[in-house]
């Protein structure tokens, strides 16, 4: 029979199946280490549910990918950015995203060999990096000595939220997959603390550095792994150890000064998408990720680093009362064996990790979305497996053991069943739906057409797509439609009617024969209703940006004059899948208008 290999921990085949898996994992054998038959079925069956579940996650990340369809406006982003003509350039437009260096250094390489314009060999990339996204739980599980990342592949594997931006031409995915990565080399490094090879602190250091280069929260969550590895260092008094820690840290956090130029210039036009985010709201968006698909899942998250962090909170006050207490001398090794440095690690860097990540995102006060939380809650996930599954089977504390080992897979089973389903019809939704516009469009357009693109922001993913003859208008207009440009727009919201130019060629194109094509709805206010005047925005003493919702007074003026001079007009058929989904972020209504009265 031929042999299934299943990452880089077991290989399957018909007839030697117990053979290998106890190969890979000693303590399956009922005569060694878990003595009793509990024990022995409890790790096959961790090792069968996990096999199942990193089968059942790789198949949706290839689900996602072949049905996620074209890229959305974040990702054109992206990818105009890393393939400007020079990398000088690519570097001086690094306001118009929102990382670091590195993703747009792996998109350029990955674009020059495969092509800018191939989307498959796009999708291809976040598939790869998706994948390796459940290599690394198989890593880290390891090293933690969990051998089957159960909740972290059942957290993570199976969140739809996270395989669809993870699997994105966006950094998160490779920022996860580094973060994880780092978060391994950390504990190898604090894994015996006294004397860290130089290779571990070699591997360190380069991740930690390229974990911060990839996503600028990873700096939020490296700082919870130095004080996670500090915290094992301490009990330890590996003072050496904890000082090179320190240094490793703060050489990342150093490599980061370059970009404080470009962080100072983006506050020029940041506030047009600041928001007063309170930390209720950062909880309501970050259920979005955890309660994926589920909502109740939620409380899922939330009761496991509650009985996690409160596991690991009485046994260490616990053994701290015993070193304090009248017999410390005698007792102290068995202190220090009741809780786990692995479990101290992983506690400690979740706590500062959720605390540091929050107050970050409070501080830079954005309308955050679902992907701003999918890197936290990998990180989460991957520290709960450490904390529940690093115990040493201890036979004077079997019974506590087997409760921690049997949760994880009840709980990987549980998130299975009932979530799968609601996975597996959500994960083909489309990103957008603006490519399959812009063909129906470049199908019927002429020269001398318009075509006007309401929310400007949606003309970077059309302008991918569109290659016809027709004029491309936005509101208001702008010049560069390669990336996001609120530096122009933030200037023609100084301007008096920013919106007339637009109006004039819309009358023109009418006027002379030729068609008006909408990429998408425009409001249209009734003829007796006042439109607010638009003034410039100001900044008061206190710093704070006051204005008002220039882009819906833009484009209510612009319907309003449609409605009142266009002789008739139709909506566009866009061509989906029939049952197929579009996410709301860039699901657009198209339509046509000709004649003038």
């Amino acid at each position: 029979m031929q042999a299934v290999s299943i990452g880089p921990v077991l290989t399957l085949t018909g007839a030697g199946i117990e053979t290998e898996l106890r190969a890979a994992d000693p303590s399956l054998d009922c005569a060694g280490t878990l003595s009793n038959s509990v024990g022995c079925w409890l790790r096959r069956l961790e090792w069968a549910v996990g096999i199942i579940i990193v089968t059942v996650a790789i198949t949706l990340h290839i689900r996602f990918v072949t049905h996620v369809g074209g890229l959305w406006r974040d990702e054109t982003n992206s990818v105009n950015l890393a393939t400007l003509p020079t990398f000088a350039e690519v570097w001086h437009f690094l306001d118009y995203d929102s990382f670091p260096i590195l993703y747009f250094a792996l998109l350029r390489t990955w674009a020059g060999i495969f092509g800018a314009g191939n989307d498959e060999a796009l999708r291809a990339l976040g598939l790869l990096i998706g994948l390796s996204v459940l290599g690394a739980l198989w890593a880290n599980a390891r090293a933690f000595g969990c051998r089957v990342p159960l909740l972290s592949l059942a957290l993570v594997g199976l969140n739809p939220m996270i395989v669809r931006y993870g699997d994105s031409n966006r950094a998160y995915g490779l920022g996860i997959l580094l973060i994880l990565l780092t978060l391994r080399s950390f504990w190898r490094l604090v894994e015996r603390p006294a004397a860290p090879s130089t290779r571990r602190i070699a591997v360190a250091a380069i991740l930690s550095v390229l974990s911060v280069q990839c996503l600028y929260y990873n700096a939020v969550l490296l700082l919870a792994l130095a004080t996670g590895a500090v915290a094992v260092t301490i009990r330890a008094r590996a003072w050496r150890t904890a000082g090179i820690i320190l240094l490793i840290g703060a050489f990342a956090g150093a490599s980061l000064l370059p970009y404080a130029p470009i962080i100072i210039r983006m506050r020029e036009w940041t506030f047009l998408v600041s928001y007063p985010a309170s930390f209720s709201w950062l909880w309501k968006r970050a259920g979005e990720v955890m309660g994926s698909p589920e909502p109740g899942a939620v409380w899922l998250w939330v009761a496991l680093v509650v009985v996690g962090l409160g596991i690991a909170t009485v046994l260490g006050a616990r053994a701290l009362l015993r070193r304090r207490g009248p017999k410390a001398d005698s007792q102290s090794q068995q202190a220090s064996e009741g809780l786990p440095a692995a479990v101290i690690f992983a506690a400690v860097t979740l706590v500062i990790g959720v605390a540091g990540y929050s107050g970050f995102l409070k501080m830079l006060n954005y309308y955050t979305q679902p992907w701003y939380y999918v890197t936290l809650a990998a990180f989460v996930a991957c520290t709960l497996d450490a904390i529940f599954a690093a115990w040493p089977i201890n036979p004077n504390h079997n019974r506590f053991t087997m409760a921690l080992r049997c949760l994880r897979p009840a709980v990987a089973i549980l998130l299975l069943c009932f979530t799968l389903p609601l996975t597996w019809s959500e994960l083909p939704t489309r990103h957008t739906n603006v490519d399959l516009i812009a063909a129906q469009i470049q199908r019927h357009s002429q020269k001398g057409d318009v075509i006007l693109v309401p929310r400007w922001e949606c003309a970077i993913s059309f302008c991918r797509y569109y290659h016809g003859q027709g004029e491309l208008v936005t509101i208001p207009p702008i010049d560069d439609h390669r990336f996001h440009r609120y530096d122009l727009v933030l200037a023609q919201m100084s301007i008096a009617n920013a919106h007339q130019p637009v109006l004039d060629r819309l009358e023109q194109a009418l006027r002379s024969g030729h068609r008006v094509f909408l990429a998408d709805a425009l409001p249209v206010p009734d003829a007796e209703v006042q439109l607010p005047s638009l003034r410039a925005p100001y900044q008061d003493p206190n710093g704070g940006w006051h204005g008002v919702p220039y882009d819906e007074i833009w484009k209510a003026h612009v319907g309003r004059f449609l409605r009142t001079h266009a002789k008739r007009g139709c909506r566009i058929e866009v061509p989906l899948t029939p049952g197929a989904q579009v996410q709301n972020f860039e699901e657009l209504d198209p339509g046509v208008l000709e004649g003038w009265h």
